[in-house]
């Protein structure tokens, strides 16, 4: 060492040559140039884009054969029960596993007739068995960014579809709006349609709520007045005023799947009807069209006749506005 001053040992563009004696000033700037406690000054950024975890199918499992007919309502015996076990495992809750083929089991089988793209029939066959076996969840219907925790209402294969952890905790057969034109609601006459979007759940009512429409069971709604509601009849196309019906014994337990504030999706196509025109009404028959002045009776005629326009008067078929009937009877009263 030489002087006073501090030595640099290492020979860098622009610094001292080796030996020279370097001023605490510049030392003090090349250390923090080279100092391994400061910050960076670039920051990596973290991923945009959120791996979401891959969801596993079922493990395959062999049923037993079926006739070409298949088996349906009514059936009973080992066969159902080994069936009603697999869909229970593969979460389509076909009701209690008793080896009873119910409703309860026929909508599981409707659900997966719905997924399977195979027809509506409602009664295990040799294609529901096969895709029993080798079953495969509904693809989700919403993007990368999709919540853990959400329910999926597809509009085109008419399933709903509950997710907990990115992992499908239930899919059930619904039925959505009809696409039909109706009268009698909160919002005058409109058309029976569920909109597709993103939503989040709002308010429910537990029990039967009585509605304009109908009855609904344990609703919990989405969008304005639309709700997720079991309903005693569930059919296999869409159906109601918007809602979407669930069968009732998993209404039983649904409201406790969701939460207020939930991402709820409606993916798909809403269902569409033709406009129906009413008809016009028939004229009415006035006399100078059904009687001619030349074959009227003659005027001596001692016998009182009445006047044609108080017998052919034709009253015009009476429109009725009145809403359908709020008594729950699926065959006459439809649901929201």
């Amino acid at each position: 060492m030489s002087g006073s001053g501090y030595l640099w040992t290492q020979t860098e563009p622009n610094d001292a040559p080796v030996g020279a004696a370097v001023s605490p000033a510049r030392l003090a700037r090349t250390l923090s140039r080279h100092s391994t406690t400061t910050a960076p000054a670039t920051t990596v950024a973290p991923p945009t884009t959120t791996v979401v975890p891959r969801m596993p199918d079922p493990a395959f499992a062999l049923l037993p054969e079926v006739p070409d007919a298949g088996i349906g309502p009514g059936a009973s015996g080992d066969v159902v029960l080994m069936f009603e076990q697999r869909m229970k495992d593969v979460q389509l809750d076909p009701g209690p596993v008793d080896g009873v083929f119910d409703e309860q089991t026929r909508y599981a089988v409707e659900t997966v007739e719905k997924i399977a793209g195979l027809p509506r029939v409602g009664r295990i066959g040799p294609a529901e068995r096969l895709y029993l076996m080798a079953f495969k969840f509904p693809k989700p219907r919403v993007g990368r960014q999709r919540e853990a925790k959400r329910v999926e209402i597809d509009l085109d294969r008419q399933i709903l579809t509950v997710y907990h952890h990115h992992l499908v905790a239930l899919v059930t057969t619904t039925s959505t709006g009809s696409g039909e034109h109706f009268c009698g609601g909160n919002d005058g006459c409109q058309w029976a349609v569920t909109p597709p979007g993103k939503f989040a759940f709002t308010w429910r009512y537990p029990g039967w709520r009585k509605g304009k429409l109908g009855r609904l069971y344990n609703p919990v709604y989405f969008n304005g007045g639309i709700a997720v509601h079991g309903y005693s009849s569930v059919p296999t196309e869409p159906a109601s005023h918007g809602c979407a019906r669930i069968p009732m014994h998993i209404a039983e337990y649904f409201p406790g799947l969701v939460e207020r504030g939930d991402p709820i999706y409606v993916a798909g196509t809403p269902a569409e009807r033709e406009a129906v025109t009413p008809s016009a009404p028939s004229p009415t028959t006035t006399p100078s069209t059904t009687a001619s002045p030349t074959t009227a009776p003659p005027p001596t005629s001692t016998t009182s006749t009445v006047p044609p326009a108080t017998t052919t008067t034709t009253v015009p078929p009476t429109t009725s506005t009145v809403p359908p009937s709020t008594v729950p009877s699926p065959t006459t009263t439809v649901a929201l």
